[in-house]
């Protein structure tokens, strides 16, 4: 049986914690994790510490990972204003 996982908010994550997911995996495990490095909720991480960043970097040379970059905020105008003033 093939397993699909999402991690979603990975943003919010610390590397040891999105590490802690990550090698739970079992064999044939399909994982996506997504997240907006712009919406950090988190006192304790930033764009550069966050587990999401930890890991886009740990798999760049991973030949079954790849990332895709969206520009923009895809959910509302609500969530772009809080974005940019909150």
């Amino acid at each position: 049986m093939r397993t699909r996982v999402i991690l979603d908010e990975c943003q919010n994550l610390t590397a040891s914690q999105i590490k802690t997911m990550i090698t739970r995996m079992g064999e044939g495990t399909k994982l996506i994790c997504s997240g907006n490095l712009s919406q950090i909720d988190s006192n304790y991480l930033t764009g550069v510490t966050s587990g999401l960043t930890y890991i886009v970097e740990r798999f760049k040379d991973f030949e079954g990972s790849a990332n895709i970059y969206l520009n923009g905020v895809v959910r509302s105008r609500l969530a772009e204003f809080a974005e940019e003033h909150l």
